[in-house]
């Protein structure tokens, strides 16, 4: 955090580590952010050149580096987000931390659970802001959803049906795409952990801590990361629903499908990450009633004037995602969602790996589930 006698009522001085594709994405909402004066974006890096170039042409961050391994530390920087490979993240969290500065992380966290568990209790020990790149949290549709479920007006939620769709982000099915998300000891995990993540965190949010996961994968494409993962997840309320994730070959196309059965009604949801994307469409449906289609780009209107948001030469959600992390940093308020969150979804996740390897159902206890001490 910028000391007691820094000018915290400035701009954030952001530095960000990583230029690839994801990278990109925030750099463009970091230059809108620094156009708003919010953010001063001090360095980015990355040891691509290429990534630098395209990453310059969006945010005008004042230094480009090839190694960010000193950024953390430097006193011209207030906050780090963490956009690089998931392999780096812990060295790059904890400098972080020593440097006693507040972060935003990618997901996933790391490629192995237990070092998930690990960095999320140093994080939450720290007691510094710490945001993970959720960014569906911040997608109008999933938040009238939410206001849905919260407001009790269907009913109680009962089941759902989830199913997320992405063409494999790797160069041997997307020429020019990087490759490494297809390479086990570098992603972690295919479709479910490296996209479907997400969707854990969405289902973790609308209906609750998980507690049992029964799950199957495969390997279609004859990598050593799943292609395709379907679940089986329980809520500890008692709604129950189905997950199905695909990497597939459909170049160009990405799209998640929730169902939501409630007690006296229906929602019908469809969402990418982009926003006003053409995927976008919400169906609500009472008892004896016509389905009723949602104008969903009023609902996206309504969503961002509620945040106080007024430029519309947007694409991506993570810039809504990255500017509450820097809203909250300069209020003093706890980001959202935070590492405690993304644990929770991690554990799904584990859970399922473990279902999957086992044949049989996972209950999340013992290691799948933080301390109470935590606070969580």
């Amino acid at each position: 955090m910028p000391s007691d006698t820094d000018d915290t009522t400035g701009p954030l001085r952001v530095a960000m580590i990583g230029c690839g594709v994801i990278g990109f994405v925030h750099a463009f909402g970091l230059g809108k952010l620094a156009e708003e004066g919010e953010i001063t974006p001090v360095a980015a890096a990355d040891p691509s050149e290429e990534g630098r170039e395209r990453v310059k042409g969006v945010c005008g961050f004042e230094r480009f580096l090839a190694d960010g391994t000193d950024l953390p530390a430097d006193p011209g920087v207030d906050a780090v987000l963490i956009t690089a490979p998931t392999t780096t993240h812990a060295g790059i969290i904890r400098a972080t931390l020593n440097a006693g500065k507040p972060l935003f992380c990618e997901k996933p966290l790391a490629t192995e659970f237990g070092l998930v568990r690990q960095l999320t209790l140093e994080v939450l020990e720290s007691g510094l802001p710490a945001q993970v790149g959720f960014h569906s949290r911040f997608h109008p549709l999933f938040n009238s959803l939410k206001a849905i479920i919260d407001g009790g007006s269907m009913g109680r939620p009962m089941g759902y049906a989830l199913r997320d769709d992405q063409f494999w982000p790797t160069g041997a099915v997307v020429p020019g795409h990087s490759s490494w998300r297809s390479d086990a000891s570098q992603a972690g995990g295919g479709a479910l952990l490296e996209h479907s993540i997400h969707s854990a965190d969405i289902i973790s949010w609308l209906f609750g801590q998980t507690s049992r996961v029964f799950a199957t994968t495969r390997h279609m494409f004859g990598y050593d990361v799943e292609d395709v993962a379907a679940l089986t997840i329980e809520h500890a309320n008692g709604v129950v629903g189905n997950l199905l994730t695909i990497f597939s070959g459909m170049r160009g196309r990405e799209e998640r499908r929730l169902e939501v059965f409630f007690e006296h009604g229906v929602v019908e949801l469809t969402s990418n990450f982009l926003i006003g994307a053409k995927e976008d469409s919400m169906l609500l449906q009472r008892p004896d009633s016509e389905a009723e289609r949602l104008d969903v780009a009023q609902i996206r209107e309504d969503h961002l004037q509620s945040l106080g948001i007024s430029r519309r030469d947007l694409y991506f959600y993570q810039y809504v995602a990255d500017r509450a992390w820097v809203h909250a940093i300069r209020s003093g308020r706890k980001p959202s969602p935070d590492f405690a969150d993304a644990f929770r979804s991690h554990a799904l996740v584990e859970a399922a790996y473990r279902s999957a390897a086992r044949g049989q159902p996972v209950a999340l206890v013992d290691d799948l589930v933080l301390p109470l001490s935590t606070g969580t």
